[in-house]
């Protein structure tokens, strides 16, 4: 595809251009009170790939140089929508080399892409984006031509919490096992169905049998589970800077305070993050309970990070523990048919899929 000066070339990405890809992922960061860089090393097409049933990497090419320009990423996988499974496609990574920054044109070909590309199949398209980034929600949030509408639904917020101490467990009757995955595909089964953007299921790219962990009665029957989930292997966030009083914190060893120490500049940070929490009846005591013992177990890591969009009853347990927080903003994003708006139920995103 050309663009109407000819200039510019726009086209789906191959493997062979994953060093380019990293190159416009690094070429810059957010900078806000924490600036981080979220980057995907070493290959992000491939990492990309994994995380969903179809994923769609529009490129743009600048004809005069050769040079890749911008890249955004679509990924597209089934979910449960309103008790039903559905196809979701989340919109990330869309980022225009500095040099090529400001030029709207570029940002609305790679949307046509999207839609062009997902052929129709997708039920409800949506996308995150940074609270504090407030150029991005004033670039996207006002209709233009061209480019699809978005709908603020809620906002999302992610916990970064300290790993290594055991907390006092305020449930009897109850144990926390690891790797026993009896019972665990049907319990996964009932409970995901009932939020809604949950996976479809329990496969997610680098999350083993091993990785899983419930909580149970003295018979068996699993009330709570959640997975440990590590991707650093492709998957990074490098902190670049800190701003304000982040500037002092980051010289206090926090961890003496409860909380995690912030993670040093310029390498990528030592995490891993809470994925598929489901919890009976959304009881904050179960759910406390496993994550306390998950949290303790897990000293291999600086922090850990879970993150809930503003609807989820659990939210109030991971509020109530020390943490540092960033938020993001939620929205569909709608071209010419509007979807089935989301009913009632919990929005449950995961962190690791963002």
């Amino acid at each position: 595809m050309s663009s109407r000066n000819e200039r510019f070339e726009y086209r789906l990405a191959t493997p062979a251009d994953s060093p380019r890809i990293l190159e416009i992922m690094e070429s810059g960061d957010f900078s806000g009170k924490i600036s981080v860089l979220y980057t995907r090393r070493p290959d992000p097409v491939q990492s990309l790939m994994r995380e969903g049933d179809q994923v769609i990497i529009p490129v743009m090419m600048d004809r005069d140089n050769g040079r890749m320009c911008g890249v955004g990423c679509c990924v597209i996988r089934s979910a449960w929508l309103n008790g039903e499974l559905k196809k979701t496609g989340y919109l990330s990574g869309l980022k225009i080399h500095p040099d090529y920054q400001r030029r709207l044109p570029h940002v609305a070909r790679a949307y046509e892409t999207f839609y062009q590309e997902s052929g129709g199949l997708v039920d409800l398209f949506y996308t995150t984006i940074l609270k504090e980034n407030l150029m991005a929600q004033r670039l996207l949030e006002k209709r233009r031509k061209g480019m699809p509408a978005y709908r603020m639904v809620g906002e999302y917020t992610v916990y970064c919490f300290r790993t290594g101490v055991k907390r006092k467990q305020n449930v009897s009757g109850f144990r926390v096992e690891q790797g026993n995955m009896t019972g665990v595909m049907a319990f996964y089964a009932d409970q995901l169905k009932k939020a809604n953007v949950a996976p479809a299921g329990i496969n997610l790219p680098g999350l083993s049998e091993h990785d899983i962990y419930t909580l149970r009665d003295g018979t068996g029957q699993i009330f709570a589970a959640c997975g440990l989930w590590n991707q650093q292997s492709d998957k990074q966030y490098i902190i670049t800077g800190y701003g304000g009083l982040y500037r002092i914190l980051k010289h206090i060893p926090l961890k003496l305070l409860g909380y995690p120490n912030l993670p040093a500049e310029n390498i990528p940070a030592n995490y891993a993050s809470i994925a598929l929490l489901c919890v009976k009846d959304h009881q904050p005591e179960w759910a406390q309970h496993l994550i306390n013992h998950v949290a303790g177990k897990a000293i291999a890591y600086d922090f850990l990070m879970a993150g809930l969009f503003e609807n989820h009853p659990l939210e109030a347990v991971f509020y109530q523990m020390k943490h540092i927080k960033y938020q993001s903003r939620v929205y569909t994003v709608h071209w010419e048919d509007d979807p089935p708006p989301l009913d009632g139920r919990p929005v449950h995103l995961e962190v690791g899929l963002l």
